[in-house]
């Protein structure tokens, strides 16, 4: 077989790490090799956000979370677009994708962002959801983990290790843009305001309420520090009312989604990453790819980004003073803070390419379809 033609589905519904991956791995994918169309279970925004970045992209919203019609659409695609594979990316195209796949006679590979347990902190949701999953695993050829601490919970719930391959998200690591200040400038913060971030969507699995209680304890201690919360989500109007509530809100910026997402992170002083889990981490390892200094929580595989002392500092998940005290300790050392950065963007470069996420996952590909 020559060139592979390989069809992603997703829910797209919103624009976080599965869907930036996505757009990441289909760029650096060799094109004389993989041809590369995605299918959203949701009419937007990312199939919009695909074809933007001149990818083939199919929406087939649903109805509803039981509407199984979708994957006659999906199998009348597989087949008429030639599509050799499907790659599946979160619960819900997870099944559609897979049952999709079996009718068309099609092999899957199913990549790993996260833990369902933090995807669906309402109970009844994550016993449905988990059922889902565990009625089609079996239909999955192949599993790509984006972190060694992923793949072990694929193990610890039964899949065989040889259907697993570890394969990290790649960072197309971007150069701090020449004028960050233009940022600060829209925020009226002088150049010299210390400006902390989150850069994640508004959903509690990303820890945004204990990132609000350490930083009411750091502006008690360095009340010229400013903050920035940067993303959309369901908890937006919570986290704006809880900022009003602490007595922050004058020194917290929420500002939405943003899609230049290298001009936020060249403004920062430090990016923050409270996460109660995360499957990789990206927006850690972009961060310490521009050289900018990283503090994030021990949950998941940020510890394979973020190596506490070395390319930045951990803290254990939920706790907001230890949180407080390391954004302080990066505030006043901030020699210190960038060398961490620099030895983090020399890991992310060497560790973490989209080139080396690309190779290895053709090679899965060509591995599923050689069987």
């Amino acid at each position: 077989m020559d060139k592979l033609r390989v069809l992603h589905v997703i829910g797209g519904g919103e624009f976080g790490g599965a869907e930036r991956h996505i757009l990441n791995l289909a760029a650096a994918l060799d094109p004389g090799e993989v041809s590369v169309a995605v299918a959203c279970l949701f009419a937007r925004p990312f199939a919009d956000m695909a074809r933007e970045a001149g990818l083939e992209a199919h929406a087939f919203p649903m109805r509803h979370k039981t509407d199984l019609r979708v994957v006659g659409r999906l199998v009348e695609l597989a087949r008429e677009g030639g599509f050799h594979l499907v790659h599946t990316h979160g619960v819900r195209a997870n099944l559609i994708g897979r049952l999709a796949a079996r009718r068309a006679g099609r092999p899957v590979v199913t990549t790993v962002h996260s833990l369902l347990r933090f995807d669906y902190p309402n109970l009844f949701s994550r016993l449905v959801n988990g059922l889902a999953e565990r009625f089609s695993r079996h239909l999955t050829a192949h599993f790509i983990a984006v972190s060694q601490a992923l793949k072990e919970a694929l193990l610890r719930g039964g899949v065989p290790a040889d259907r697993v391959t570890v394969i990290y998200n790649g960072v197309d690591v971007q150069t701090p843009p020449d004028s960050p200040a233009n940022l600060r400038v829209r925020l009226r913060y002088t150049p010299d305001t210390p400006l902390v971030g989150m850069v994640a969507r508004l959903h509690r699995v990303k820890g945004h309420r204990v990132f609000l209680f350490a930083a009411r304890e750091v502006l008690a201690r360095r009340p010229g520090v400013k903050f920035l919360v940067v993303g959309a989500g369901p908890e937006r109007q919570a986290l704006e009312a809880l900022a009003r509530e602490l007595g922050i809100a004058e020194a917290v910026r929420f500002t939405g989604f943003v899609e230049d997402i290298t001009a936020v992170m060249g403004a920062l002083e430090l990016l923050v990453v409270a996460s109660y889990w995360e499957g990789f981490g990206l927006t850690a390892a972009e961060a310490l790819g521009m050289g900018i200094p990283v503090i994030s929580t021990s949950a998941g595989g940020l510890g394979e980004v973020v190596r506490h002392g070395e390319t930045g500092l951990l803290v254990p998940p939920g706790n907001a003073p230890e949180l407080a005290g390391a954004i302080l300790w990066m505030l006043d050392h901030p020699e210190e803070a960038r060398a961490m950065a620099a030895r983090g963007g020399e890991l992310v470069r060497r560790e973490f390419t989209v080139e080396k996420m690309a190779q290895q996952t053709t090679q899965v590909y060509r591995k599923v379809l050689a069987r």
